[in-house]
């Protein structure tokens, strides 16, 4: 049996390693046979009173951002149920989960990314996350899609989502307002206002290119924006990744990178880096995701946000739920009924508006109160379209990972102008999986 599981433990990280992101929990490894460890409070009874200590994993990509508002967080649980205290550690990243896997020495709580990959299914297919259905949470405040994310063949087994992830372009208003550049209203203004910035000897868009996964983040907002009706069709077999519309897109940041949009170093640059270039002002403008809204509003900067915009005007982005709040329970915890009583304070809206006030995310949940109106701005789009990572990882096999090959071999080579838009939607289509007619 011991071997068993290592060779599925083994499996599972070579499959997912690359899955999860600063953007687990696990049984015996038989296809979830074994009865989950712990005593199973069916009717959401309280928990006995005994002193228990449970050991929780944070994210450890996103400490900076999140640190303040789990001590908030953590503090208000724990003078709810005093006789559970808690070991938060920012300590999760795919390096330590892949070892607590493989040593069998999970924590007792731990983040996941529900729907958003495969991820989440394999854990369960293989027994390591407990089912948390006979515990009737109280799941009212949440839509069908929130529920949707954490449930896998009609069975729960995280925390819900209650935030929304996507990228937006945050911008410096002076200096756009100093090169007689607006926040554009289509897809034209937004390249001529590209254009204007770097002849005003400005780098336009900072960018990553040294960081995997933040030198994605135009593609990501590119994609929903140029290609979102050819990735729909795509993902439903009704279409391919060769489509006219999804190579376009993907020639479009080649060609964002030959014109010097993102400036000259950007290939030996880090996310801080990039970070620190728009913050002080030698960029203008930066793409990133929803949940970096704190970071630039700290700086102080006159800070602005927008969707881009496709040719009509319309602004779809990619749609994503947060995973800020999203945690699981290993099938080994000693103490499964009692880190149901932290999913659930997960799930309340006293824990979502400390980490509102905290760090600023777009809320999906009406009673939670936005921070400030930079909230309501970055929630200004027409449309909710697909995140182009899910689309490729829901067409990968375990043989072969289109997701993973957009990460590792598309878009450096788009970069390095290696390869042309549609060359690199052939490559995808090669790998992808098609579902059948």
């Amino acid at each position: 049996m011991k071997l068993r599981r290592f060779v599925l433990v083994l499996a599972l990280v070579a499959m997912f390693g690359a899955l999860l992101q600063g953007c687990g929990g696990y049984n015996n490894g038989n296809s979830g046979t074994k009865e989950p460890a712990g005593t199973t409070n069916n009717k959401g009874e309280e928990p006995s009173d005994e002193k228990v200590t449970l050991k929780v994993w944070g994210d450890l990509g996103n400490q900076a951002t999140l640190e303040e508002s789990f001590k908030q967080i953590n503090a208000a649980f724990q003078d709810k149920y005093p006789n559970i205290k808690l070991e938060y550690d920012f300590a999760q990243n795919d390096q330590s989960l892949n070892v607590a896997l493989q040593a069998n020495e999970l924590p007792d709580l731990f983040w996941v990314q529900g729907d958003k990959t495969s991820k989440m299914a394999e854990m369960v297919k293989n027994g390591f996350l407990k089912d948390l259905t006979p515990y009737n949470m109280d799941l009212s405040r949440f839509a069908d899609a929130e529920k949707a994310y954490c449930t896998i063949d009609g069975k729960l087994y995280c925390s819900l989502p209650s935030f929304f992830d996507t990228n937006v372009v945050y911008y410096n208003k002076d200096l756009f307002e100093k090169n007689g550049v607006q926040a554009p209203a289509n897809w034209d203004e937004f390249v001529q206002g590209l254009d204007k910035l770097k002849a005003a000897g400005l780098t336009p868009i900072a960018l990553a290119g040294k960081s995997e996964w933040d030198r994605a983040w135009p593609i990501f907002a590119l994609a929903p924006a140029l290609s979102n009706e050819a990735l729909v069709k795509a993902q439903k077999g009704e279409g391919k990744l060769t489509d006219p519309a999804i190579a376009h897109m993907l020639q479009t940041f080649r060609d964002f990178t030959d014109k010097g949009y993102f400036g000259k170093d950007f290939l030996a640059q880090d996310y801080a880096a990039a970070q620190l270039a728009f913050t002080n002002g030698k960029a203008a403008a930066i793409i990133d995701g929803t949940w970096a809204n704190a970071t630039y509003v700290d700086s102080g900067m006159n800070l602005g946000r927008f969707p881009i915009p496709n040719k009509e005007g319309k602004k779809i982005v990619q749609s994503s739920y947060s995973n800020f709040m999203t945690y699981a329970i290993s099938n080994e915890s000693k103490h499964p009924d009692q880190a149901v009583k932290y999913l659930e304070f997960l799930n309340s809206l006293e824990a979502q508006q400390i980490l509102e006030d905290s760090v600023g995310l777009v809320p999906t949940i009406k009673d939670i109160t936005p921070k400030d109106e930079g909230i309501k701005e970055l929630a200004v789009f027409d449309e909710a379209g697909v995140n182009i990572y899910s689309v490729l990882t829901a067409l990968s096999t375990q043989e072969s990972n289109a997701a993973d090959i957009l990460m590792k071999d598309v878009i450096p080579k788009l970069m390095t102008a290696a390869t042309t838009g549609e060359e690199a939607a052939a490559v995808l289509d090669k790998a992808a999986n098609y579902p059948a007619k």
